[in-house]
């Protein structure tokens, strides 16, 4: 009896921990982009990365696969991000904030917090959105 209920204790751990990694991960969305912006508090430059979601926390990824940088979002629904999702940054004169990021074939997305620089420019300037299409999706 004790080596069944062992073994029924590590199936039912092993089935539970492959449904939260599941559930954890929501695929990622790659994007070329033609200019500088700000995640966190940190400038990158135009090019190709990867955004991806794991829970309340967004990274990206350079067109290496290396990760530079990590955030907490909040959880968004609303909108279908389509089958190679796509990247929303907020953008004020002349810098543009990552605003959200919508991996493909979901119904929900990320919003990326606002830093306190984002918080600054917001409350002298208006913002404009800019989404950006991904160009292909990790499998």
């Amino acid at each position: 009896m004790n080596k069944r209920t062992l073994l029924f204790a590590a199936l039912c751990l092993a089935i539970g921990s492959a449904v939260l990694q599941a559930d954890a991960q929501t695929g990622g969305v790659k994007v070329k982009i033609p200019f500088n912006f700000m995640f966190g508090d940190k400038t990158y430059p135009a090019g190709e990365y990867e955004f991806s979601a794991a829970k309340d926390t967004v990274f990206v990824e350079d067109s290496q696969g290396t990760r530079l940088a990590m955030s907490m979002a909040n959880h968004v629904t609303g909108r279908s991000a389509g089958k190679n999702g796509r990247v929303i940054f907020e953008c004020y004169l002349d810098q543009c904030f990552l605003s959200q990021i919508w991996t493909p074939d979901q119904d929900n997305g990320r919003q990326m917090l606002r830093s306190r620089m984002e918080n600054r420019i917001a409350t002298q300037q208006t913002g404009k959105y800019m989404a950006l299409l991904g160009t292909s999706s990790r499998q």
